[in-house]
């Protein structure tokens, strides 16, 4: 069972808030309403109040008011004094960017410090949902390889939301077949993960920086489909 849906399981089951850690009630709250705004079971502009939020996950005030500090740096919701939680109005375009904006990192890694020497972890892979949070991991890897680790930091923030907009359910909400390339797509994540434990990194790169390119064309192929 991956990381988000074990959260998502624990915030379902009936227990004492005061009895569960601080941190997995956050965990599991931010869990929830990531995949509810990027579903679209939020609507964008919507306007929830943090009461409600809490009563309708069943814990306090206090663990959604820390999961709304990821969810607003991601940009997926506007934190209002007085007004509550609006959702914001994120786009199909915005979750593209990010991958671009990765993808331009790789090909020329913004160093600001020496190469590190730290092997890659084939584990941080197993809690990840889809090939763009294998990406993630991946990509961040060969950039503190690279001596940009303020790149991969930022990139690092962005791996819960493209690894859930990429799963099946979250992905067909917004128009998006998946199932398009998948197998292409997994054959890079694939060889890219061979490279990064043979410390090839330069591989490594190449092979994240052709899966970049299938994954910011998911939407434009799908509709081209479509339209078809």
């Amino acid at each position: 069972m991956t990381g988000l849906l074990r959260a998502e399981r624990d915030l379902a089951q009936p227990s004492d808030p005061l009895a569960v850690p601080r941190n997995l009630l956050r965990d599991a709250v931010f869990a929830r309403m990531l995949r509810s705004i990027l579903r679209g079971d939020y609507r964008r502009g919507q306007r929830l109040r943090l009461d409600a939020l809490a009563d309708d996950m069943q814990v306090s005030r206090t663990p959604v008011r820390e999961a709304l500090v990821p969810l607003e740096a991601m940009r997926l919701v506007i934190v209002q004094r007085y007004v509550g939680v609006v959702i914001a109005p994120w786009t199909v375009g915005q979750m593209v960017e990010r991958v671009r904006i990765a993808q331009s990192m790789l090909l020329d890694p913004p160093a600001s410090c020496a190469p590190t020497d730290e092997p890659f972890d084939a584990v941080a892979l197993r809690d990840c949902l889809s090939e763009a949070g294998a990406f993630v991991e991946l990509a961040v890897w060969v950039l503190r390889r690279s001596g940009a680790p303020v790149s991969a930091d930022w990139l690092r923030s962005q791996q819960p939301v493209l690894d859930v907009f990429h799963t099946d359910d979250i992905a067909r909400a917004n128009g998006i077949d998946v199932g398009a390339d998948w197998s292409s797509r997994m054959h890079l994540v694939k060889a890219a993960r061979a490279a990064a434990l043979v410390d090839d990194v330069g591989q490594c790169a190449a092979r994240l920086t052709e899966l970049s390119e299938l994954l910011i064309g998911l939407p434009e192929r799908f509709r081209a489909t479509e339209t078809v």
